[in-house]
C-alpha cells in the first residue's frame, strides 16, 4: 500500500487529495479544498500562489493527522498558459498574472511578421489562443521592453508550486507543451521561436516529463507538517487537462473522444502523434502533450465558466443558490429558446454574466430573458454547450480520422446531470460520465507510475476502472436534438 499526495489547482478551487495505492484500486480521499479565485489589485487579475501554498501546508498537517508521518509522494497539477518568472536569484518574480486579463489581438499581427502563424503551428502545433503564454510574453514585453531583463527562469503554476514545495525549477512537459514556446517534435524549448521574439534564452527551465521525480520535500515544510523526511516531489502531468486524460476509463484505442468537464470543456482525442497539416492549422486545433508519448488533438470550449459566473451573480439575491438548484430551474425552463456560442470573447471576462447573455440574445434577435431568470438563462447555455461539443467533436475526429462511437466526460462538469444527457442527445452517441475529480486521480496515479508501482498507461487505466464510480447516459429525443443542431448551426453561421 502506497499514498499519494495530489494537489489539484483549477480556476474555482484546489484540491488536496490522498491517493492510496493497494491491490490495484486507488481510493481518493479529500483533505481540503479551499478557493483560487482571482485576485484583483489596481485592476490587475492575480493568482494567489502563496495563499495556495499556505492551504497546502495546512492539508499536508490534516494527512498527518489521519494517515501518520509517512508518505511517499507529492506532485500538483494546475490549469496552463499562466507562469512565474525567477530573478537572478532564483526567486520568484511576484504574483503571477491571469490569463482571463484582456490581451490585445497586436501579439497576433506580431507573431505574422517576426515568425509566420502557419510556421508557428508546424513548430508547436497548438491553437492560437487570445492568452496563451507566448501572447502573453508578446504583450508585455511590449509594455516594458525591459519585461524579461531580470527574468532566469520560468515556470508555470504547477511547477512552481513543484518549486515552493522544495523542487528544482523545472517546467513539466504538458504544461510547456501549450506554450507555443516548445517545440512538438523534439519536446524541448524551440530555439527559433525565442530568438524570434526576443525572449532570452536564460529563461529556459529544464523541461521534464510526467513520472519524473523532480526533488524531495524540503527538510523544513516536512518538519512543519510532522512529516517523515524524503517525501519524493514527482511530476505529474502537471497541465490539468492532460492529469484528467490520465484518469479517462478507456482500455482501447481509438473511437473514443474525452471531455474534461470544468470551469472549461477541453474536448479532446488521444493520439500517438501529433498533427499540424494543413487542415488542422486552419481548423486552429491543438496537439497538447499528453503521458508517455501520447498527444491530445484537443479544443478549448469555454465551458462552464459561464454559469460560474452566472452564479455568482444570482447568489447575490439567492444568497445559497447552488449548481444542483440551477439545474432544477433550468429544467422547468422552455426547451431550445435561444442560443449562445459559448466561445464568443464577451463572455471571457469575469462580471455579470447574465446581463452580458441577455445583451446577447436580444442583440441577436433570438430571445428577450431577464438576467434573473436563472432557469431560462442556464438551460440556454446547457443546451449551447452541448451543441458547442458535437460541433467540435466532429471536427477533431474528422480531422484525425476517428469515428466517434462513446463519449467519456470527467471532471467536476459530471456532476451536473442535464449537461451530460445532453451531451450524449446532441451527439447521438453513449456519454460516460467519471471520475469526477480526474484529475487529481491522475496525477496520483502518475506519483505511483514514478515510484514504479505501475508500468504503463494501460495499467495506469485499469486501476481507474477498477477504482472509479461510472454514470452512464444514453441519446435521447434524437429528432428533437437533430433540429435544434441544425439551428444551431444556422446561428453559428450568422456570427461568424
Amino acid at each position: 500500500m502506497t499514498r499519494h499526495f495530489a494537489i489539484d489547482l483549477g480556476a474555482e478551487s484546489g484540491r488536496c487529495m490522498v491517493g492510496t495505492l493497494e491491490n490495484g484500486k486507488l481510493h481518493m480521499e479529500e483533505l481540503h479544498r479551499f478557493p483560487t479565485q482571482i485576485c484583483t489589485v489596481r485592476g490587475e487579475y492575480y493568482w494567489n500562489i502563496y495563499r495556495y501554498f499556505d492551504e497546502i501546508v495546512t492539508a499536508l498537517k490534516l494527512y498527518v493527522s489521519r494517515y501518520g508521518s509517512h508518505l511517499d509522494s507529492i506532485g500538483a497539477d494546475a490549469w496552463g498558459v499562466d507562469y512565474c518568472l525567477l530573478d537572478h536569484n532564483h526567486a520568484v518574480q511576484g504574483l503571477p498574472k491571469s490569463y482571463r486579463r484582456m490581451v490585445s489581438r497586436k501579439p497576433y499581427e506580431i507573431m505574422e511578421e517576426q515568425f509566420g502563424k502557419k510556421r508557428l503551428y508546424e513548430r508547436c502545433g497548438i491553437q492560437f489562443l487570445d492568452f496563451n503564454t507566448l501572447n502573453q510574453f508578446i504583450q508585455e514585453m511590449s509594455l516594458d521592453p525591459d519585461y524579461l531583463s531580470d527574468a532566469h527562469g520560468m515556470m508555470f503554476i504547477a511547477d512552481t508550486i513543484h518549486f515552493l514545495l522544495g523542487a528544482k525549477p523545472t517546467c513539466e512537459y504538458t504544461a510547456a507543451s501549450i506554450s507555443q514556446l516548445a517545440d512538438t517534435r523534439d519536446r524541448q524549448w524551440d530555439d527559433d521561436i525565442l530568438s524570434a521574439f526576443s525572449i532570452p534564452e536564460r529563461i529556459k527551465t529544464p523541461i521534464v516529463f510526467a513520472g519524473d521525480i523532480i526533488g524531495t520535500l524540503s527538510e523544513e515544510l516536512a518538519a512543519a507538517a510532522g512529516l517523515k523526511p524524503g517525501v519524493k516531489i514527482i511530476a505529474p502531468a502537471a497541465h490539468d487537462t492532460a492529469s484528467a486524460s490520465v484518469a479517462v476509463p478507456a482500455l482501447t484505442q481509438g473511437n473514443w473522444a474525452s471531455i474534461s468537464s470544468g470551469t472549461w470543456s477541453l474536448a479532446s482525442v488521444e493520439i500517438d502523434a501529433p498533427v499540424t497539416d494543413e487542415t488542422c492549422y486552419r481548423m486552429n486545433i491543438s496537439n497538447s502533450a499528453g503521458v508517455l508519448g501520447k498527444s491530445l488533438f484537443l479544443k478549448n470550449i469555454m465551458g462552464l465558466w459561464i454559469i460560474q459566473q452566472c452564479k455568482y451573480r444570482w447568489e447575490s439575491d439567492c444568497p445559497g443558490l447552488g449548481y444542483a438548484e440551477i439545474v432544477e430551474l433550468a429544467e422547468k425552463a422552455e426547451p431550445f429558446r435561444a442560443f449562445i456560442d459559448p466561445d464568443d470573447s464577451c463572455f471571457f471576462p469575469p462580471g455579470d454574466m447574465p446581463e452580458r447573455i441577455a445583451v446577447y440574445l436580444k442583440d441577436s434577435g433570438q430571445a428577450e430573458i431577464p438576467p434573473d431568470d436563472a432557469g431560462a438563462i442556464a438551460r440556454v447555455i446547457y443546451e449551447s454547450l452541448a451543441l458547442k461539443y458535437r460541433f467540435i467533436l466532429h471536427r477533431i475526429a474528422s480531422a484525425c480520422g476517428t469515428k466517434l462511437e462513446t463519449l467519456h466526460i470527467t471532471g467536476g462538469g459530471t456532476n451536473n446531470r442535464m449537461l451530460n444527457q445532453f451531451s450524449a442527445n446532441a451527439l447521438r452517441i453513449p456519454v460516460i460520465c467519471g471520475p469526477i475529480e480526474c484529475s487529481a486521480m491522475g496525477n496520483a496515479l502518475m506519483q505511483a507510475y514514478g515510484c514504479g508501482e505501475l508500468g504503463s498507461l494501460r495499467e495506469i487505466r485499469q486501476v481507474v476502472c477498477a477504482s472509479a464510480k461510472l454514470d452512464r447516459y444514453t441519446p435521447e429525443d434524437t429528432a428533437l436534438w437533430e433540429d435544434a443542431y441544425g439551428r444551431f448551426l444556422a446561428f453559428l453561421d450568422t456570427r461568424s
